[in-house]
């Protein structure tokens, strides 16, 4: 009988997580960037994507919170001719990286560095040296995927690591799902 209930209990649990997580991905919509698009995610704990559009081939979202203090987050989605053979950030060679990183460089004083996704997608990090804002940004099939962080007028006048890492987890679980 204790056998019967643990396996039911084992079972109950195993659905129930398996639902909990497939309830966390929040369809972003059908974007058609050079082929349709489903976009699936788990937004940041809480925060709320608004004002979701698409013009000129490119498709952006703010993302904000409720908290004043939490920075205001713009995710940028563009496919870029030039790197439409590109599956991931990780296949640039090392002079299209620094052409990439001149974007940057050309106009801000920054810091740039790299780390990777949960998945192993290398990122770029930029970071305004006087915090105004910060850069997150990588490729993924031709797609430009970028996320702009500035900190709010409420919170601190920089950006910390761990806003940082929000960033991160995200673009870690945005999911682009191929429509038919």
């Amino acid at each position: 009988m204790k056998k019967t209930i643990a396996i039911l209990l084992c079972l109950v649990m195993a659905l129930g997580c398996a639902a909990a997580q497939a309830a966390e991905k929040t369809n972003l919509g059908v974007v058609n960037l050079n082929g349709k698009y489903e976009l699936h995610c788990v937004m940041p704990e809480g925060f709320t994507m608004e004002n979701i559009h698409m013009e000129n081939g490119c498709y952006t979202a703010n993302i904000t919170s409720n908290d004043p203090a939490r920075p205001f987050l713009v995710l940028s989605i563009g496919f870029d001719e030039m790197l439409s053979q590109v599956k991931r950030l990780n296949d640039l060679d090392s002079e299209t990286l620094a052409m990439i990183e001149s974007t940057f460089t050309a106009e801000y004083s920054v810091d740039i560095s790299y780390t990777e996704t949960a998945e192993g997608t290398k990122l770029m990090v930029v970071k305004e040296k006087n915090g105004e804002f910060a850069d997150v940004y990588t490729v993924f099939q031709g797609y430009e995927i970028e996320f702009v962080l500035i900190p709010s007028e409420a919170g601190a006048e920089s950006l910390s690591d761990e806003q940082i890492q929000v960033v991160i987890n995200f673009l870690s679980d945005l999911d682009f799902v191929a429509v038919e």
